[in-house]
């Protein structure tokens, strides 16, 4: 059997199916319109025997309504109409005078259930309908039923039901169908006979076009389809040509253009410039990966490892270090090395960071005056995040050919880094917003949140490893009297000016907090009683030489302090804490400015509980 043939029978076929599926999409459409016209009918007259019904009871003449319900019934296609009333209407009024009454059980459920109930019965000469609508009581609206009717609102007061016969609907659907039926084949007989005279032209550019397609499936777009001496065909043939000339140069463009994201440059380039475009993708398509997994790391320091895991195990780099830049501050930060940073780049300037540019040993000797190791060579590639973040890689190789093989993988490795910019701008801000959250932006010291974690994780720790640390509570004396009298700008000034004493005065293992006001905790690592009283005499006599500035004048001020010993004092530093905050208050009511230790014998627990 020929092509043509085959396609004959196959049209014909699938013309046939088309028919059979369009004669039942209509039959059923010319049904369900039917039905909705008549549920519409039924709706209609539904809504006139309601409000005719409303202005008889209106009226007072609901005695008189028989006359009114015959003449809704002899509408056409009604068969039958009757009202049910529920049983609150007939509680109240009656059956009525034509024993108004559920007929039967599609009465009763609508009466029930206030829903609409309808029922299609279908014979070979027949199609009837049977529909019952419930009747709601309402307060609102043009009637307000409630005024009448012993009811609330929503409930059903009554039902009418219709009989009604849609048989002729029914003809006039299948009437419609057999011509429509008639119309569709007779159009579809044309189609074939149509396909059948011109079809053969259109084989011969088949042919062709898959010739050509065979050669570019082989890497070759220079072949041409083949129009024919229809005119038809030649149009055709010439867009085909005329599209196949655009492939061919857009994608000599594509592979020249994206180039330069393959991997390994020395390998052998494919004829076809779909493969390397293909190749090219499925490189992306690991950068792509890449961006799916870093988005759901949990902290910048994983991101740094997933960097790291691409260099060592995608590009095979032996030695390398990640360093962080920021270029507000100038401070550095290596945060990944394989075998160390062999450059001192935290005690200077990097070079790289500086010129934004890749720095290269063998392009010329001692090009960095950081880096350490004169027999290795390196490479520094910068890349700025954002404004204030720089990320640089320094990569150390053995040798200048590895050095050269790393300088061909410099746009694949920037790719990946640029790909990771979006999250590690994210992270930095996480990191940023955690710590402004632990920060008190008066003092620049830490605030309540830290020192309940530091409680959680350090104080356990220190607890294990038998770490003494020494508490410290400090208040400015008069305070309030600062406020009162010169505001609370000059108050800030003097929390500030104890906040810079205090970090003054302790060593960087130490951590100082601003506890709340003008209190402030200090918590001294691994600390004896005589340096505890030695660093809070030290607090108190610096500040006491400080002046604070409230306009044309300046006052000083004193501190009290109390000083407690972790464990020794109590096991517990939050026992502690309020030991010291006694001492405080000990040491204001016997005179302010001054240190007091706390001592059990001296000072008492429930003494101070009202203070505390």
């Amino acid at each position: 059997m020929s092509t043509r043939q085959k396609l004959t029978l196959t049209l014909s076929m699938i013309f046939l199916v088309f028919l059979i599926i369009m004669v039942i999409l209509i039959t059923f459409n010319f049904r369900d319109s039917g039905i909705k016209s008549a549920e519409k009918k039924a709706m209609l007259t539904s809504e006139i025997v309601k409000s005719g019904l409303t202005s008889h009871m209106v009226n007072g003449i609901m005695d008189k309504r028989a006359y009114f319900l015959n003449q809704i019934e002899n509408i056409d296609n009604v068969n039958a109409l009757w009202i049910a009333r529920s049983p609150s209407v007939i509680k109240q009024f009656g059956k009525g005078f034509n024993n108004e009454i559920a007929r039967d059980a599609i009465d009763k459920a609508v009466l029930n259930y206030g829903e609409v109930k309808k029922n299609m019965t279908e014979t070979t000469t027949k199609s009837i309908m049977r529909i019952t609508i419930p009747f709601k009581a309402t307060a609102f609206g043009e009637t307000n039923c409630l005024s009448c009717h012993n009811a609330k609102e929503g409930e059903v007061l009554g039902a009418i039901s219709m009989v009604l016969d849609v048989t002729d609907m029914r003809g006039s659907s299948f009437s419609t169908v057999g011509y429509a039926a008639i119309a569709i084949a007779i159009l579809m007989l044309l189609v074939i006979l149509t396909i059948n005279r011109y079809f053969k032209p259109y084989v011969n550019i088949f042919y062709s076009i898959k010739d050509v397609m065979m050669a570019a499936y082989d890497g070759d777009y220079s072949s041409r389809v083949d129009g024919g001496n229809l005119k038809e065909s030649k149009d055709v043939a010439n867009m085909l040509n005329s599209l196949l000339d655009k492939l061919q140069k857009v994608f000599l463009e594509i592979d020249k253009k994206v180039y330069i994201f393959v991997q390994n440059k020395d390998k052998e380039i494919s004829r076809d410039p779909l493969i390397n475009i293909n190749n090219t993708i499925d490189q992306l398509s690991e950068i792509y990966k890449f961006k799916q997994t870093i988005e759901h790391d949990k902290d910048l320091d994983d991101i740094y490892k997933r960097i790291a895991f691409v260099l060592k195990n995608k590009f095979n780099i032996k030695d390398f270090s990640i360093i962080e830049a920021d270029t507000i501050s100038g401070l550095k930060k290596v945060v990944y090395s394989v075998n160390g940073c062999h450059c001192d780049i935290e005690k200077g300037k990097c070079r790289a960071n500086r010129i934004n540019s890749i720095v290269d040993s063998t392009i010329f000797d001692n090009s960095c005056p950081f880096f350490t190791k004169t027999d290795l060579n390196y490479l520094c590639i910068p890349y700025s995040v954002s404004n204030e973040l720089n990320i640089i890689i320094s990569i150390v190789t053995q040798n200048e050919k590895e050095n050269l093989r790393i300088r061909g993988l410099i746009n694949l490795i920037l790719d990946y880094i640029g790909t990771a910019q979006p999250t590690i701008v994210s992270k930095k801000l996480m990191q940023i917003l955690n710590k402004m959250a632990r920060v008190d932006q008066l003092t620049g010291m830490y605030n309540r949140k830290y020192l309940d974690e530091f409680t959680e994780t350090v104080i356990p720790q220190a607890i294990r490893t038998n770490t003494p640390y020494g508490v410290l509570m400090i208040d400015i004396d008069f305070f309030k009297m600062i406020n009162d009298t010169y505001g609370h700008d000059v108050g800030d000034e003097g929390i500030r000016i104890v906040s810079h004493v205090i970090k003054d005065s302790i060593r960087e293992t130490d951590t100082a907090i601003r506890f709340g006001g003008e209190e402030f905790i200090v918590l001294l690592h691994n600390c004896d009683k005589d340096f505890i009283k030695e660093v809070a005499e030290k607090i108190r006599i610096n500040f006491s030489k400080e002046k604070i500035s409230a306009g044309s004048e300046s006052f000083s001020k004193t501190l009290s302090i109390g000083a407690v010993m972790f464990p020794d004092d109590s096991d517990s530093i939050w026992k502690c804490i309020k030991y010291a905050d006694m001492s405080l208050y000990y040491a204001k009511e016997h005179g302010r400015n001054q240190v007091v230790c706390f001592d059990k014998n001296i000072i008492k627990d429930d003494s101070m509980q009202d203070s505390f």
